[in-house]
């Protein structure tokens, strides 16, 4: 049985992110456009101001060591901009960790949004379905995240009650 650690990301995490990054989207992406290279241009500068700006998380599994996901978002313009769950874990109990995390941090008196790539297949599909269990909804189907057709989802905001 193993232990999930999630904490704050550092700057000595940025190559396990971006090998990450890599593993868990080259397989989806290459299935979506022909040239996966554009996908990836600023990734290696929005890696460092996540992490920089205390925006980025991570699950390690304690035991072996591995990235079991991980999570990034910006607080100003208050969206989820990077999630991943590795196929070798739970991706619902690990996936909803880091939303809840990502939730925590994010003004949730305000809308929050996340762009999903578009696809029929598996992938896609779970992280859609989690976000929609979150009370996610599609927003804007016709948009691109670096060149790759996306769905931009929306949590709406939570009216806050007076005491």
């Amino acid at each position: 049985m193993s232990r999930i650690d999630i904490r704050s990301m550092t700057l000595d995490d940025l190559q396990i992110w971006e090998k990450f990054a890599h593993n868990i989207s080259d397989n989806v992406v290459k299935r979506l456009i022909p040239d996966i290279s554009i996908f990836y241009e600023g990734f290696d500068s929005y890696m460092d101001a996540k992490i920089k700006q205390n925006e980025a998380y991570i699950a390690i599994d304690e035991f072996t060591e591995q990235c079991a996901g991980i999570i990034a978002f910006s607080k100003k313009n208050n969206r989820i901009t990077f999630f991943g769950v590795s196929e070798d874990f739970d991706f619902e109990s690990i996936g909803s960790n880091l939303i809840d995390i990502a939730l925590e941090k994010l003004d949730i008196s305000s809308d929050i949004t996340v762009n999903v790539l578009r696809g029929d297949f598996e992938p896609l599909l779970k992280e859609k379905r989690l976000y929609e269990r979150y009370g996610f909804i599609e927003y804007d189907n016709t948009i691109y995240e670096a060149g790759v057709p996306a769905c931009m989802m929306k949590l709406p905001a939570k009216s806050k009650i007076c005491e």
